[in-house]
C-alpha cells in the first residue's frame, strides 16, 4: 500500500478512486510570495514547485475552463465553479498584482480540494495547513465543497486550528507573524475522531505516568496528592485546545528543506483522526513529514509531489528512520528505482517527463538542473570550492552535465566540450544510457586533465547509467572522478527511529 507518486497531484487525486483515504494531512503552496529557489541556487528547473508566486496566465485560465464544464455533471464541481465565481467578483475580475495571483491560486487549489473530498471516506478528515495570505479564501472553497449539499449550517467543518511557533525575528511596525493556520474538515458526521489521540503531547518525562488502563481501555495515570490522597487522572482528559504550541523544525530533524514542518505536529493530527493500519495520505508531501510521521505511528500512507528534488530527501528519510528501501518497502511512480522504470519512463515520448529524468540524473552528481529550454547546452551545473595554495586563497571549479537517453554520437560529445569551452567548465560529465564508442574516449583523452592538489581529473568523463548504479548508488564516487571537495554524498540523515538491533531485523 505504501507509495509515492512523483507527478502533477491532480492527474494522480483523478485517477484514485472513491472514498479510498482515510486521512488527508497536506501543507500545500500558501500564496505567499516567498521565493524558496535558495534551495536549488540559480537553476530555473522544478522552478514552480519552490517559488510560491501565482500569475493568472493561460494555464489559470484553462483550469477555470475545465472547471466549469465539469460543473455541469458534478455538484461538487458546480458549488466550487459558484465559489470561484463569487471571489472573481470580490478581487475584480484582476489578472495582475496581488488579486490576479490570488485568484490563480484559487484556481490552482480549487480543484484538488474537490478531489481530496471525492477520495475520502465517510469517515475521513481532512487537515489543510495554511498561513493568513490564503486560509480565508481556502476555507470559503472548502465550506462550499464540504457543505454543497447541507442548507442548515457549517457541520463539517470542525476547527481552525492555530500552530504558534514562535522563534527569532522583531517588527517594529507590527505583531511579529509566528503561527500558521490548519483547517480541521470531516467528511461526514460519521468522521473518526480520537479525543485520547487529539490531546496535548505530554511532555516525554511525563509520559510513563499514565502505565494504567481502566475496564474500558482508558490510559491514565494516579498521581499522589500533596494531603496524601491519590487522584485519577485520565490521558484523554488532557486539555484539547485549536491552538497548539510548538516550536519550529530543530537539530537532527532538519533536512535544509524550505517548508519542512515539524514531525509531531502531523503526529498529532494523525493520532486524533485514525487508526493503525488506515490510510494516510499527502498530495503536497514535499520532504515527507506527514510519511514519516504515518508510518512511525503505523499507519499506510500515499505521498504525491511535483518535483523530483523533493523526492531525494524524502526517500533519504525513509531510509534513515525507517530502514525503508524504494521497490522492497514502498512503491514509487514516475521516479527510477531500477533500469526497467528508466526504460518506461523515457518510451512514453513525453517530452516533459525526458527532462524529468535528465533533472533526476544530475542531481544523482549533486549538481542543479538547468531550464529545461534554452539551457545553453547543458543539463546541470554546479561550482566546487577550492583551496589554491599558488594565490593562497579558494578558487571555484565549474562543473557541468548533460543527459543523452539516446545512442550518443561523436557529434553529440564533441558539441558538448564547445559548450564546456564556451562556459569555462573545468570537469564535464556526460550521461549516457547506452555504451561509449572508442572516438568518444579519444575525445575525452583531447580535452586532458584538471589538477588540482597534485592530483588529475578528466576533464571530460562518462557516466553510463546502469543497473549496478541502482544497487548501490555508492558507485558513483567511483565512475565519476571529481575533487574530494565535491564528493557526492547522500542527504543529510534524519534520526532513526528504531535501534542497531531493530536495523539487523530488517536487514536480515
Amino acid at each position: 500500500m505504501n507509495k509515492l507518486y512523483f507527478g502533477d497531484n491532480l492527474e494522480i487525486l483523478r485517477e484514485m478512486p472513491d472514498e479510498r483515504v482515510h486521512l488527508i494531512c497536506t501543507d500545500p503552496p500558501f500564496n505567499s510570495g516567498r521565493d524558496y529557489n535558495a534551495f536549488i541556487g540559480d537553476s530555473l528547473a522544478q522552478k514552480k514547485a519552490f517559488t510560491d508566486t501565482w500569475t493568472y496566465d493561460t494555464a489559470a485560465q484553462d483550469t477555470r475552463a475545465d472547471i466549469e464544464h465539469r460543473a455541469h455533471t458534478s455538484n461538487t464541481y458546480k458549488a466550487l465553479d459558484t465559489c470561484l465565481k463569487g471571489y472573481d467578483l470580490v478581487l475584480q475580475n484582476a489578472v495582475s498584482g496581488n488579486k490576479g495571483a490570488t485568484r490563480a491560486y484559487l484556481a490552482f487549489m480549487g480543484p484538488r480540494l474537490a478531489e481530496m473530498h471525492r477520495i475520502l471516506k465517510d469517515t475521513g478528515s481532512l487537515y489543510l495547513h495554511c498561513d493568513p495570505t490564503a486560509s480565508h479564501y481556502l476555507k470559503g472553497i472548502m465550506d462550499a465543497i464540504w457543505d454543497q449539499d447541507n442548507r442548515s449550517k457549517n457541520a463539517f467543518f470542525q476547527n481552525e486550528i492555530v500552530w504558534c511557533y514562535g522563534g527569532r525575528g522583531m517588527s517594529k511596525t507590527r505583531f511579529n507573524r509566528k503561527h500558521d493556520t490548519i483547517l480541521f474538515y470531516g467528511k461526514t458526521k460519521h468522521m473518526f475522531f480520537s479525543p485520547e489521540g487529539a490531546s496535548r503531547p505530554v511532555a516525554e518525562e511525563h509520559v510513563g505516568r499514565y502505565n494504567k488502563t481502566d475496564e474500558q481501555g482508558r490510559k491514565y495515570a494516579r498521581i499522589k496528592n500533596r494531603d496524601g490522597t491519590y487522584s485519577d487522572i485520565y490521558l484523554s482528559d488532557v486539555v484539547r485546545e485549536d491552538w497548539w504550541e510548538m516550536p519550529y523544525v530543530r537539530g537532527n530533524e532538519s533536512l535544509g528543506y524550505p517548508t519542512q514542518k515539524p514531525r509531531a505536529l502531523y503526529e498529532r493530527m494523525i493520532k486524533a483522526s485514525s487508526n493503525e493500519g488506515d490510510i494516510v495520505l499527502d498530495p503536497f508531501c514535499g520532504c515527507g513529514t506527514t510519511i514519516d510521521a504515518a508510518h512511525t505511528l503505523k499507519r499506510q500512507w500515499l505521498g504525491i509531489d511535483i518535483t523530483i528534488l523533493a523526492l531525494d530527501p524524502m526517500r533519504q528519510r525513509l531510509a534513515d528512520r525507517h530502514g525503508l528501501e524504494p521497490s522492497v518497502d514502498y512503491h514509487i511512480e514516475g521516479y527510477p528505482t531500477n533500469m526497467q522504470e528508466v526504460d518506461k519512463l523515457l518510451k512514453e515520448g513525453d517530452k516533459r517527463k525526458y527532462h524529468d529524468f535528465s533533472n533526476w540524473a544530475v542531481t544523482r552528481l549533486g549538481l542543479k538542473p538547468t531550464k529545461d529550454v534554452g539551457d545553453g547546452g547543458h543539463d546541470g551545473v554546479g561550482h566546487a570550492t577550492l583551496w589554491n595554495p599558488q594565490v593562497m586563497k579558494e578558487t571555484n571549479a565549474r562543473i557541468l552535465a548533460e543527459v543523452k537517453t539516446g545512442k550518443p554520437s561523436l557529434t553529440q560529445v564533441r558539441a558538448f566540450c564547445q559548450v564546456m569551452h564556451e562556459n569555462n567548465a573545468e570537469i564535464g560529465i556526460f550521461i549516457t544510457l547506452e555504451s561509449i564508442s572508442a572516438g568518444m574516449r579519444q575525445q575525452a583523452e583531447n580535452m586532458g586533465s584538471f589538477t588540482h592538489n597534485g592530483r588529475n581529473y578528466p576533464r571530460l568523463q562518462f557516466w553510463q547509467i546502469d543497473e549496478a548504479y541502482f544497487e548501490n548508488p555508492d558507485i558513483i564516487n567511483t565512475l565519476v572522478r571529481l575533487p574530494d571537495t565535491w564528493r557526492i554524498r547522500p542527504t543529510q540523515k534524519s534520526e532513526r527511529h528504531f535501534d542497531n538491533k531493530q536495523m539487523h531485523l530488517l536487514r536480515g
